[in-house]
C-alpha cells in the first residue's frame, strides 16, 4: 500500500523536524533504537524517507522508555496524547563593556530575562533554567550544537554595554533547526527602565514564536516595574554573588540586598533574596552565623517581601525554609512550601527543600516522590540541577537506612559532578556503615584536602575514627572541633552526634541541649541521623524530639 505524499518524510531533516529533535539524535535512534527510516535503491533521490504514521506508531511504543532520558523524555509528538512544549535556552547575555567588573550587571540581566520568560504560559514555554543556561558563559560552541544538547527549539542571545546614561542591550532570537535569525533589536534604556524593558523583550518573544503572552501568577507582571537604578544594580550584585554559592560569597550578597531595600522599601524580590542568603548563612553547610543571629532577620525580610507581594514564590519559599529549619513549625513551613509551588510548579529549588522536610519528619516516599517530580522538571529545563536532585534522593537512602542504594546512587551521581561536596559526604558515611572502612577513610581523606574547613566535614573525620576504633584520633578531631568554635561558629549538634559516635552519651546529650538552645539547623534531621541511633531508647532523646515537634515519629524506608 502506499502512503500518501503528505504522510513521507524525505529527509533526515524532515524526519528530525517532525520528531523535533537533531538529525544526529535521529539518526543514533535509527540505529539504536529501530525508529523505521527507509533507504531509496536509486540514488538520484534523496538518500532517506520515512512515514509519519510509521514514526508516530514507534514513538508511542518507546516514549514511556525514554522517561528519565534527558534529552527523550522532554516532549512527545503532536497528535499523541500529550502537547510538546516549546523550549527555549536563554544563552548567557555578552558583556561589551570592556569591563569584567559589569558581569554581575550582564549575569543579572541573563538571570532576569529567564525569569520573565519563565513566567509566561508554562503549558506552552519551557524555558532553560540559570544554573543549566549558565554552564554555557564563555563557551565557544556553535548554536547548533547547544540546541542538540538540551533539546531545545529557539535560543535567545544578546549583549549588554554598560554606558555613562544607562545601557544598551542588543537580542536576537535564533530558531534552533535552521539557526534562522527570526528577531533582532537593539535598546538604549537607562537602568530604572531595565525591569520593564525585560519585560518588553519578553513580550515580543513570545510572539514571535506564537506563546500566548498571558503570565502564570500576578496580574500585569510582564508591564514590568520601574526601580531605582541603584536599587536595581544592587540587586544585580547581590544575585552575584548569592549564586556563588559561598559563605564569603552569601555574607556579601545580605550586604548587597540590604542596600538595594533600603534604597527601594518596595523592592519584593530583593527582600525575599535577602530572606534567602541570611537563611543560608545560619544552614547546614555553611554554619556562618549562629541561627538566632540570622533566622529572625531572615523571617522579617520574607514577611516584608509577601506584604509587598503575596503571590510571590520566591518569598513563599523563603519563610518555608525559616518555619522549617528555625521555628521546626513543621505544618508552617509545608505550607509555605507548597504555596511556592502553586505558584510556580517549575520552582525545583522549593521542591527539593519541600522533600528535606519531609525527610526530616520520617516521610521518605513523599519525599522520593518530590525528589522525583523535581527531576522530570529538570529535566525539561534544567539538566545541571540534577546532581543536586541525585543526592537528595541519595540522602533518603541514607536516612532509611538502605545504604547499599545510597552508594549506588551517589556513585552514579559523582559522574554528573565529581566535585559535589554532599554526595562524597553521604557516600562516605554510608560506605563506613556497611563496614566498608577503607573506602571511607580514603574519600574522606580526599575531603579534608580542601581550603575550608568546614565543621560538618570535621565532624564526619571524627565519626569516621569514632567507629573504626581510633579513639585517640577521635578524641583529637573532637578537639579540632572545639577549638574551631573559639573561632568561628560551629553547631553544637555536631559536638553533640560526634560524642555520640565515641560513646559518651551524658555529654552528648549536654550538647545537644546546647543545640536545642541555639536552634542549630542539624536539629532538623535528628529524627533520622544513624549516628544517634545508640540515643534513641534514652527517655532525652524523646523528650529531646517531643520538644522539636517530632515526637512519635520514625525514620521508615522508602
Amino acid at each position: 500500500m502506499t502512503a500518501p505524499s503528505d504522510d513521507r518524510l524525505d529527509s533526515w531533516k524532515e524526519i528530525a523536524v517532525f520528531l523535533k529533535r537533531g538529525v544526529r539524535t535521529v539518526q543514533r535512534w535509527e540505529r539504536s533504537e529501530g525508529l523505521p527510516v527507509h533507504r531509496h535503491q536509486h540514488s538520484k533521490q534523496a538518500s532517506v524517507y520515512a512515514f509519519k504514521n510509521e514514526v508516530s506508531s514507534w514513538w508511542a511504543s518507546r516514549a514511556e522508555s525514554f522517561e528519565g532520558r534527558t534529552e527523550t523524555s522532554l516532549s512527545s509528538l503532536p497528535g499523541l496524547g500529550r502537547s510538546r512544549k516549546t523550549r527555549l535556552l536563554v544563552l548567557p547575555f555578552e558583556n561589551l563593556s570592556g569591563d569584567t567588573s559589569q558581569d554581575y550587571m550582564v549575569d543579572g540581566f541573563t538571570e532576569e530575562m529567564i525569569t520573565h520568560l519563565a513566567r509566561l504560559q508554562r503549558e506552552k514555554l519551557a524555558v532553560i533554567a540559570r544554573t543549566t543556561a549558565m554552564h554555557y558563559k564563555g563557551a565557544q560552541k556553535r548554536v547548533d550544537r547547544i540546541a542538540r544538547e538540551l533539546g531545545v527549539d529557539y535560543i535567545l542571545e544578546g549583549s549588554v554595554r554598560r554606558e555613562e546614561r544607562g545601557i544598551r542591550v542588543t537580542a536576537q532570537l535564533i530558531r534552533a533547526d535552521d539557526q534562522t535569525h527570526l528577531w533582532v533589536q537593539t535598546y538604549d534604556r537607562d537602568l530604572g527602565s531595565v525591569l520593564a524593558l525585560q519585560a518588553e523583550v519578553a513580550r515580543a518573544i513570545a510572539s514571535e514564536i506564537h506563546v500566548a503572552l498571558r503570565p502564570q501568577g500576578k496580574d500585569g507582571f510582564l508591564r514590568g516595574r520601574r526601580t531605582d537604578p541603584a536599587a536595581y544594580e544592587d540587586y544585580l550584585k547581590g544575585r552575584y554573588h548569592l549564586n556563588r554559592m559561598t559563605s564569603d560569597g552569601l555574607a556579601q550578597a545580605v550586604s548587597w540586598f540590604q542596600r538595594a531595600v533600603a534604597r527601594d522599601p518596595e523592592y519584593s524580590l530583593a527582600y525575599a533574596s535577602l530572606s534567602h542568603a541570611l537563611a543560608l548563612l545560619a544552614m547546614v553547610p555553611f554554619d556562618a552565623l549562629p541561627p538566632r543571629q540570622a533566622m529572625p532577620q531572615a523571617a522579617s525580610a520574607a514577611r516584608r517581601a509577601l506584604e509587598l507581594d503575596s503571590r510571590l514564590p520566591e518569598a513563599h519559599a523563603a519563610l518555608g525554609v525559616v518555619r522549617h529549619h528555625y521555628d521546626w513549625d513543621w505544618p508552617g513551613a509545608e505550607q509555605e512550601y507548597r504555596e511556592a509551588l502553586k505558584l510556580n510548579p517549575e520552582y525545583s529549588g522549593a521542591r527539593i527543600r519541600y522533600a528535606w522536610l519531609l525527610l526530616s519528619l520520617s516521610r521518605g516516599r513523599e519525599a522520593l516522590q518530590e525528589v522525583q517530580r523535581a527531576q522530570q522538571s529538570a529535566q525539561e529545563t534544567d539538566p545541571h540541577l540534577l546532581v543536586v536532585i541525585r543526592a537528595t534522593r541519595a540522602a533518603a537512602f541514607y536516612f532509611a537506612r538502605d545504604y547499599e542504594r545510597c552508594i549506588a546512587e551517589c556513585l552514579e551521581a559523582i559522574d554528573l559532578d565529581p566535585s559535589h561536596f554532599l554526595l562524597h559526604y553521604l557516600l562516605a558515611r554510608a560506605q563506613a556503615r556497611k563496614g566498608a572502612m577503607t573506602q571511607a577513610g580514603l574519600l574522606l581523606q580526599q575531603m579534608q584536602k580542601g581550603k575550608e574547613r568546614i565543621p560538618l566535614m570535621e565532624m564526619a573525620v571524627g565519626l569516621f575514627f569514632a567507629v573504626t576504633g581510633h579513639k585517640a584520633k577521635a578524641t583529637a578531631a573532637l578537639e579540632s572541633l572545639q577549638r574551631l568554635a573559639t573561632r568561628r561558629y560551629v553547631p553544637a549538634t555536631y559536638i553533640g552526634i560526634l560524642l555520640a559516635g565515641m560513646g559518651d552519651r551524658e555529654k552528648a546529650f549536654e550538647w545537644l541541649e546546647m543545640a536545642y538552645e541555639e536552634r542549630a539547623d542539624g536539629l532538623t534531621l535528628l529524627n533520622v541521623e544513624p549516628m544517634v541511633d545508640g540515643l534513641r531508647k534514652d527517655v532525652r532523646f524523646e523528650s529531646l524530639l517531643k520538644r522539636l515537634g517530632m515526637s512519635g515519629q520514625s525514620f521508615a524506608n522508602p
